[in-house]
């Protein structure tokens, strides 16, 4: 018989309230486990194990596949226990192909993790945080991914996208179902007393940014603390600057605008000129936000895939494959002016999509950006002319990168 560990709910339908005694630490002691759990009321902890034996890079290499002596998975249900209303799967191993986490309602290929889990430790603490309007998870207290439910993918396959996403978001669940989590321990966090989980946001700003100049190698007669001005002498002078990770503590996981760099991009003819190595399994990736600093989407590409949040998923052309570099980096532009997507290589446009309706309207609000999971070899080119830099995109990433 499945043993059932029951949640006691008490109080009003507006607030969900968990026994006292059920917050501990409780065991899962069956491969398929039924809990009461309000889950807009209380933040989901979870203590998992690493497996001391794991594979990386399983032979099988589909996205839609899992190793399941690493996978956790949760059927999330509202009203009864047919009502399915989410299903969650995520791993306690970071696979080398990207397929770690997935929110079925919202994503149609796996996520992958910012790193590798409690940093290889054996004993994990997950935690899923779901708000209105998002849901986080995180291992030991470092944010590994998120998921706005107004941005879930458009992908063929998956018909019900996005709209699901944003159901998903909207759904009062109030309890799960647990499978292949035997031997782990669940509790329940309330909102208001989460320490330990979830680090708290740098809360973005949308005042102006005034920033130093950017040091160069080249001399210069003015003082390195002037301010940029559009009619600067060297306005048009572009200056190469490493792609500062926004996915970090100090960054807020890409929530502060200080680690933005402002372009409108909608008219930008340039648009973002990229210095990397190009891979099949890592992806570039670019953060777009509007003047109120709101996180539009991402753009993600590599030599498998372009994506971009919402609105496009496909394969990289062929062409787009073969014009990188025979070693090292290639320098690419993405720009999105008039609607129109594009990736450039030596000038020469190699992809284009142009969007259509609410992806046109949405993305014609990008007037920041910034990278996401990009290392320190990697560059961008900073035009003063029609750029502005927050105050922590610096040579050195403002003390996150060995200075360039």
């Amino acid at each position: 018989m499945i043993c059932l560990i029951v949640f006691a709910l008490l109080g009003t339908a507006l607030s969900a309230v968990l026994d006292p005694s059920l917050t501990e630490w409780r065991l899962l002691t069956q491969n398929e486990e039924r809990v009461m759990f309000p889950l807009k009321d209380y933040i989901l902890e979870v203590k998992a194990f690493r497996p001391d034996v794991y594979n990386t890079n399983p032979s099988y290499g589909e996205l839609f596949r899992t190793d399941k002596a690493t996978t956790m998975m949760m059927l999330l249900q509202s009203g009864n226990w047919n009502n399915k209303v989410g299903r969650l799967v995520w791993n306690t191993i970071k696979y080398d192909r990207g397929f770690d986490v997935n929110v079925e309602e919202c994503n149609a290929r796996y996520q992958a993790y910012k790193s590798f889990p409690a940093g290889g430790k054996k004993e994990q603490i997950w935690a899923w945080n779901f708000n209105q309007d998002d849901v986080e998870l995180t291992c030991d207290g470092e944010l590994q991914y998120s998921q706005h439910f107004d941005e879930g993918e458009v992908n063929s396959r998956k018909p019900g996208l996005p709209q699901s996403c944003r159901a998903l978001g909207n759904a009062d669940v109030d309890r799960i179902t647990f499978r292949h989590m035997e031997g782990y321990y669940i509790r329940g966090l309330p909102m208001d007393n989460n320490k330990g989980t979830t680090p708290p946001p740098v809360k973005p700003t949308t005042k102006k940014i005034t920033t130093a100049k950017p040091t160069t190698k080249q001399p210069t007669t003015e003082a390195s603390t002037t301010t940029v001005t559009p009619d600067s002498d060297d306005s048009d002078y572009d200056i190469e600057y490493p792609t500062c990770d926004c996915w970090t503590p100090e960054c807020g996981y890409c929530t502060n605008m200080e680690c933005t760099v402002k372009q409108d991009l909608a008219t930008s003819d340039r648009g973002i000129q990229v210095t990397s190595k190009l891979r099949r399994k890592r992806e570039n990736s670019i953060v777009l936000f509007d003047e109120d600093a709101n996180e539009i989407g991402k753009f993600q590409w590599n030599l498998r895939g372009i994506w971009l949040t919402g609105c496009i998923t496909c394969m990289t052309p062929v062409h787009l494959r073969r014009a990188k570099a025979d070693e090292g980096q290639t320098t690419w532009s993405f720009s999105i002016k008039d609607g129109i997507v594009r990736i450039t290589i030596n000038g020469e446009h190699l992809y284009e999509h142009a969007l259509i309706g609410e992806c046109k309207e949405r993305y014609a609000q990008a007037k920041r950006f910034a990278f996401y999971d990009m290392t320190c070899e990697n560059t961008f080119s900073y035009s003063p002319s029609e750029m502005e830099a927050g105050e922590r995109i610096t040579p050195d990433c403002a003390g996150t990168c060995s200075e360039q």
